[in-house]
């Protein structure tokens, strides 16, 4: 929990001197290992020399005291009771044990390689010989021809003796200290530096990260025009910062819509509650000349229009929500025959309308909400036809089409988008006596939307009317049976 807490840069710089620390530990662990291997070959192979070099000066009667100080190895000559005959004088205290006679040397010229362990020493032992005391060494050893001790005769004779050469880690061991001295300073630096390297690689990495955090807390609900600052690098920081634009696009969009749709409310509640504030005023002031009844009528008309305003904004809202429709199947001809027919007993008998449904169009979703789709768009067709209103239902492959047509005026090609925002109403039918709340399209393509489909306007010269277009995914046992392509026998209602 607490590295949670930890700022992203002192997390990074931590895992980085972390891993770094147990690299560099790793490497020199390696690199100790490597140096004392190759040292103690080193003084493997110098012993190896010094055996050959050590026999041949003894044999010629060298002075020991000379070639002991030219000679960096320890090394003893034991004859073959076992005695101490020459050599290192810091090694005589482990002659015999564990520097002996060995009876299975095969002869001279052979040289043999042993771990050997030397024992303790007593307190009268030269201050050398502990060095040797109570550790292992590696030893090597061979047999030669040569003189031994006197023992009160006057020439010592010829008999066999064996040399012991040590390989001594001295040198593998002083490089290696050389080594971590180094290891000891250099390892903590190198780990800082791999620390600090990294804290102001992900700082200024970071800084663009800092510098949108800043601008997002200037950005407020009242002011959405300003966007994060977008680096220069191509990287994730950059794509977070233009997602993040994009973003701010949307809800700058989204709040203007939202401002725009309260002001468009407000104003279209306003005038029906003032229309109805100033007849019952009127009435009020002179009740002797009013005519009552066509008061209740036009009061009654205007709450009329309050309470479809209202059905229509909650509505609005309930779609705004993004509730998923009821997963239920609805069958699209029967919808659009009972819609026709609601039409047919409100709109003028100067008006025809039609209902003409061609195959199986089952889709999942809302009947209620489908059905007020229906509505809108023979509402707005009813409105503005002269003559004839057409609504027709068919399956194409797997989507289902209502198309709602009629005979008017037609909309221009530039307002053919524009007729699906909220509250719009073309200069034509701007009279609120004759035309909608300004919701009934906006409504409609919200509702297909819901559904997964689509409602627009389909192109048509302008004296040909209107003509919408609505496609909705069909159920998938309905896409895949048989006769419900467009060329299916038509029904109509």
């Amino acid at each position: 929990m607490i590295g949670k807490r930890l700022p992203i840069r002192l997390r990074a710089a931590l895992a980085a001197a972390l891993t770094a620390a147990l690299a560099f530990t790793v490497g020199a662990w390696w690199l100790r290992h490597e140096v004392y291997a190759s040292k103690m070959n080193d003084a493997r192979n110098r012993a190896s020399l010094s055996l050959g070099i050590i026999e041949q000066r003894y044999q010629r009667g060298a002075d020991s005291h000379q070639f002991l100080s030219e000679n960096a190895d320890a090394w003893v000559i034991v004859d073959h009771t076992g005695r101490f005959v020459e050599g290192d004088p810091d090694l005589e205290p482990f002659v015999p044990d564990p520097l002996g006679v060995h009876p299975d040397l095969p002869g001279p010229t052979v040289i043999i390689e042993r771990d050997l362990h030397f024992g303790t020493v007593t307190s009268e032992a030269r201050p050398g010989s502990e060095e040797f005391a109570d550790r292992d060494f590696r030893v090597m050893s061979s047999t030669f021809r040569g003189r031994g001790l006197l023992d009160g005769r006057p020439t010592a004779p010829v008999e066999n003796l064996t040399l012991h050469v040590l390989v001594t880690p001295r040198d593998a061991e002083a490089a290696v200290g050389a080594v971590d001295q180094v290891l000891y300073l250099g390892i903590p630096a190198a780990v800082l530096l791999v620390a600090l390297i990294v804290w102001a690689t992900t700082a200024r990495a970071l800084r663009p990260v800092e510098d949108i955090q800043q601008r997002l807390r200037t950005i407020t609900s009242r002011d959405l025009s300003l966007r994060v600052p977008v680096p220069p690098r191509r990287d994730e920081i950059a794509r977070l910062a233009a997602t993040t634009n994009d973003t701010l696009d949307r809800l700058e969009r989204a709040a203007e819509r939202q401002r725009r749709f309260t002001a468009d409310a407000s104003h279209e509640l306003r005038t029906p509650l003032a229309s109805l504030r100033a007849d019952l005023e009127v009435a009020l002031h002179y009740p002797d000349d009013t005519n009552w009844h066509d008061v209740i009528r036009d009061t009654l008309g205007d709450a009329e229009r309050l309470e479809q305003l209202t059905e229509d904004l909650l509505l609005l809202a309930e779609l705004d929500n993004h509730t998923p429709p009821a997963p239920r199947p609805v069958e699209l001809g029967i919808l659009a025959r009972k819609a026709a027919a609601q039409a047919r007993r409100h709109a003028p008998t100067s008006i025809q309308i039609d209902c003409s449904v061609s195959g199986n169009a089952t889709v999942q979703g809302d009947a209620r909400q489908l059905e007020r789709l229906l509505r809108n768009l023979l509402d707005n067709a009813e409105r503005h036809a002269r003559n004839r209103v057409l609504v027709t239902v068919s399956a194409h492959d797997a989507t289902a089409l209502i198309e709602v047509r009629d005979d008017g005026p037609g909309i221009p090609a530039e307002h053919r988008e524009r007729i699906f925002e909220r509250f719009t109403r073309l200069d034509a039918s701007r009279n609120r006596t004759s035309g909608g709340t300004g919701l009934g399209l906006a409504i409609a393509r919200e509702i297909a939307h819901h559904h997964g489909g689509t409602l627009t306007f389909n192109d048509t010269p302008p004296a040909a009317g209107a003509h919408f277009v609505a496609a909705l995914p069909l159920t998938p046992d309905t896409a895949t049976t048989p006769g419900t392509a467009s060329g299916a026998p038509s029904q109509p209602a």
